[in-house]
């Protein structure tokens, strides 16, 4: 590592699925470190034993390679600084914790989980600060050892923060906090079964993985002053402290799941793209000072300073992000798309799972076809799901509105009639049948449109009319519009 290196840390607990807020710092540490030329870091915090849940991680390492983010370091590629799983480090962190008791400046503490209770309700009672009382902090020897006795040797070490004065940090963003001691806890860095809590491993994980920059959401600026307090304590440089800032919903509350905070892997199984959802978290919280909203993943790497981030909250706009993803969607090569839509036609029960080649080649004209009105690749079963149908599915309002006029049923009958003779199945040929139709029907426009759209697809809006007549074919088109013609003659009865 040089002297100036940048090394960046995404390091998640796996106590569950990823979120916006968790991926969100992610990609900037990822955009940070691949502007700068530096190093960036997966290491997983898996020290709370109790909420760890089996899979995460690996759903983790997901949901990051499919955004196309890679690390340099981590617990599946190595690394000079590992390893990257803190319940692999252990013995590191009872060393670094016995080294600040020896020092006077950590303490076993034997209050059981019953005290400890106890003494909140009655500070709450109080209307006091909440916080430990600091009971075994200054205990003599004889009374160490006696506690010691009656716990039956189970203890915590907890750190001694100053008791008076003030805390002052610098966070880039925001500059220099201050935080008043008297009002910070004792808290514990090494729990009873000798694994340490959040604050004490990262720090010390930060020293010793030579991080040069901590990026994290604003809500762990509270933090700011154990963690200082702990670099103070063994004499090291703190690293430069990063905070971007909350994302909230338009309405400016915090983000839930009427916002769309839920599991990111939801939004890879709705069909969103990785460059439309990178490019939408990158934006969340950070400006390039531009007046635009669409970057490729090689202009947010050229952009992406710390200076670009922004103090006041981000608003997460879920309506911003579909109409996004539709601008990937319509800039994406149709190859690619069809291959990312496939599994949802498939799913769906449209596409058999071994798929022939006339079949992906029918499917290629459709998402073609699509390609323009999609915003989700979800949208495409039920957007597509006429080209497959046996028996359409119709829309009943749009029944009783056309199939119920005098002139329809001579209409579909002599479409019916001018398409089946079409000689080249085109566009053109077919749209110039269509209108023939229509002026010997002695009708035009919409008067024409509408039903013979009603009759092949079930639907009143879709695709342009005559580019999907050609996509569903000249046997499907003309049966389906005899067959509504019969149901024409029926006064509209599709049953």
């Amino acid at each position: 590592m040089t002297a100036n290196e940048v090394r960046v840390r995404f390091a998640p607990s796996p106590t569950g699925s990823p979120h916006i807020g968790n991926i969100r710092n992610a990609v900037f540490d990822w955009l940070y470190t691949r502007h700068t030329g530096g190093k960036f870091l997966l290491r997983i915090e898996d020290t709370d034993r109790n909420r760890l849940v089996p899979g995460a991680i690996e759903e983790i390492m997901y949901d990051l390679r499919w955004l196309g983010i890679e690390w340099d370091e981590g617990p599946d590629v190595g690394g000079a600084y590992g390893p990257y799983l803190q319940s692999e480090r252990l013995e590191l962190y009872q060393k670094h914790a016995a080294e600040l008791v020896e020092k006077g400046l950590a303490y076993h503490c034997y209050c059981s989980a019953e005290r400890l209770s106890e003494m909140r309700k009655e500070q709450e009672a109080l209307k006091q600060h909440t916080g430990y009382d600091r009971r075994c902090r200054d205990l003599s020897p004889d009374e160490a050892e006696r506690l010691n006795a009656e716990s039956g040797g189970v203890a915590v070490i907890r750190f001694k923060m100053p008791l008076t004065g003030t805390t002052v940090f610098h966070d880039y963003v925001r500059g220099d906090i201050a935080f008043e001691n008297n009002l910070q806890d004792d808290f514990v860095i090494l729990k009873s079964d000798g694994f340490p809590t959040y604050h004490f491993a990262s720090i010390v994980d930060d020293h010793n993985m030579r991080i040069s920059h901590v990026i994290r959401s604003e809500e762990w600026l509270s933090s700011g002053p154990k963690h200082v307090q702990l670099y103070n304590a063994f004499g090291w440089e703190p690293p430069v402290f990063v905070h971007p800032p909350l994302i909230v919903g338009p309405d400016r509350a915090k983000l839930s799941k009427r916002h769309g905070s839920v599991a990111f892997s939801s939004y890879i199984e709705e069909g969103y793209l990785p460059e439309a959802i990178l490019n939408f978290l990158a934006l969340l919280g950070w400006s390039a000072g531009e007046d635009r909203d669409l970057y490729n993943t090689d202009e947010l790497v050229e952009k992406f300073t710390l200076e670009g981030i922004t103090s006041h909250p981000a608003i997460f706009d879920l309506s911003k992000l579909q109409w996004m993803n539709g601008q990937y969607i319509r800039s994406c090569e149709i190859e690619r798309l069809v291959n990312l839509a496939l599994p949802y036609l498939q799913r769906a029960a449209l596409m058999p799972e071994s798929p022939t080649q006339d079949q992906l080649d029918y499917v290629n004209k459709i998402i073609e076809l699509l390609q323009e009105r999609l915003h989700l690749l979800s949208e495409a079963p039920e957007m597509s799901s006429f080209f497959f149908a046996d028996e359409l599915d119709y829309d009943p309002k749009a029944v009783a509105k056309w199939f119920t006029q005098d002139y329809v049923l001579d209409l579909l009958a002599l479409v019916a009639s001018k398409l089946e003779s079409v000689y080249d199945w085109n566009v053109e040929g077919i749209e110039a049948a269509v209108r023939l139709a229509g002026e010997e029907a002695g009708v035009e426009g919409g008067k024409i449109i509408h039903p013979v759209r009603v009759a092949t697809t079930g639907r009143t809006v879709g695709p342009g009319l005559f580019e999907t007549l050609e996509v569903l074919g000249r046997e499907r088109v003309v049966s389906r519009l005899r067959r509504s013609a019969e149901k024409a003659a029926q006064g509209g009865n599709l049953d």
